[in-house]
């Protein structure tokens, strides 16, 4: 099996995240639920886990990906398609009363069995849409039956959205939170999405509408979870490593995102066969030397990073972008990062009033934090991804 490297990992593929899914199931007892979280941490890896994990509950579920799409009305035939009438009345006659287990438990849930389909769902009125019929439709349909919606790339969909008809965008997201606070819904989504939902949400002064949502955010591995995928992976490519090589590799990654990790064990396995292709042996034993190597391979292969700079010039406009960029050129060069004063003092000759060099300053931090390109290790701001910030460094610095 192939190291999965940036593609969502789904059956052996995919690793750990035992407590993380644990904690989403039982908030969904009696919340709809955000995943939040920078990019690259497997959000849609984790989706796809619990949406296996709903089937051998007896709950229906379905992930649904909106990420190419950017109005109202796809975004409702996207759910309708997800969950037609057929499905859902053939999935409530299959469980009948075995509806017991975990959608029981659900606070102030009133689960209507077969006949009883969208009765006592009482749809908010919707403002003359070419969508409002549809949508209605819907939540009488999906709203009473112990369903689970998954919606990935939301905050990439509802972005694009603001941006084309941020009326449109204001009407939908009313819509879908009167849907999840009216009495009786047993349905549950989960919204998730690579952009930060706070800072978009910040952005428009939308921050009510999801206000009823849990925000579970998503960390990475921890260090005994990262090195036991890692050598489970090394052992599946037919590679000896012993746990100090892993060690080493885990510490040149530095944050410990599954997609870096499966990026730096990939490129090491490649440098260890040429190693030992020009030592003439076939031992297939992974060094810490192997690591080093493939680690200045990856800094050198600028197409790896390249998006992240040019994300930055798609979604920033100036001076904001100016802004940004300076503020990762101070963080980059500091090894260890930088306090928030160093790095306002660094910004002085670019907004020399303080009070406006502060709040842009915070403004841009949180875009880089949700996204995944800064992080806090106590009172001190660095790069997460420490290949992304020799990268930036090499050149951008």
């Amino acid at each position: 099996m192939a190291i999965r490297v940036g593609n969502k990992a789904e059956g052996d593929a995919f690793f750990d995240r035992v407590t993380e899914r644990e904690d989403i199931w039982r908030h969904l007892e009696g919340n709809h639920i955000v995943l939040s979280g920078p990019r690259r941490l497997g959000k849609t890896s984790l989706l796809q886990r619990i949406a296996e994990e709903a089937a051998e509950k007896g709950i229906l579920a379905r992930l649904i990906d909106v990420e190419g799409i950017d109005n109202a009305e796809a975004f409702i035939d996207q759910l309708s398609r997800a969950f037609p009438e057929e499905s859902i009345k053939g999935y409530m006659q299959e469980i009948g009363a075995r509806v017991t287990s975990w959608f029981e438990r659900i606070r102030k849930m009133e689960v209507k069995l077969p006949g009883g389909i969208g009765a006592g769902i009482e749809v908010q009125a919707i403002a003359s849409t070419s969508w409002s019929s549809a949508a209605m439709h819907l939540q009488q349909r999906v709203a009473p039956a112990p369903l689970l919606i998954l919606v990935d790339e939301f905050s990439v969909f509802l972005e694009k959205l603001l941006v084309k008809d941020k009326f449109e965008a204001v009407q939908l997201l009313g819509w879908l939170r009167a849907w999840r606070m009216t009495s009786g819904v047993a349905c549950r989504f989960v919204f998730s999405g690579s952009i930060g939902f706070n800072t978009l949400l910040e952005r428009y002064r939308l921050g009510t509408y999801f206000n009823d949502c849990y925000d579970f955010r998503l960390q990475p591995f921890r260090p005994a979870a990262a090195l036991a995928m890692l050598e489970e992976e090394a052992r599946r490519e037919g590679w000896q490593v012993e746990t100090t090589s892993l060690q080493h590799l885990c510490a040149r990654i530095g944050w410990l995102s599954p997609f870096y990790l499966n990026l730096l064990l990939d490129s090491s396995l490649e440098a260890g066969r040429d190693r030992e292709l020009e030592e003439g042996n076939d031992e297939r034993r992974l060094l810490q030397s192997d690591v080093d190597d493939a680690y200045d391979r990856l800094l050198a292969t600028r197409s790896r990073f390249v998006h992240w700079y040019q994300r930055l010039e798609r979604e920033i406009e100036e001076p904001e972008l100016s802004f940004a960029l300076a503020v990762l050129a101070a963080i980059a060069k500091a090894e260890n990062g930088l306090t928030r004063s160093q790095v306002l003092a660094r910004l002085h000759r670019r907004e020399p009033d303080a009070d406006v060099r502060g709040k842009r300053f915070d403004r841009i931090m949180l875009k880089l934090e949700e996204d995944g390109y800064l992080g806090m290790d106590g009172d001190r701001i660095l790069f997460l991804s420490f290949l992304l910030r020799d990268y930036w460094r090499r050149n951008h610095v």
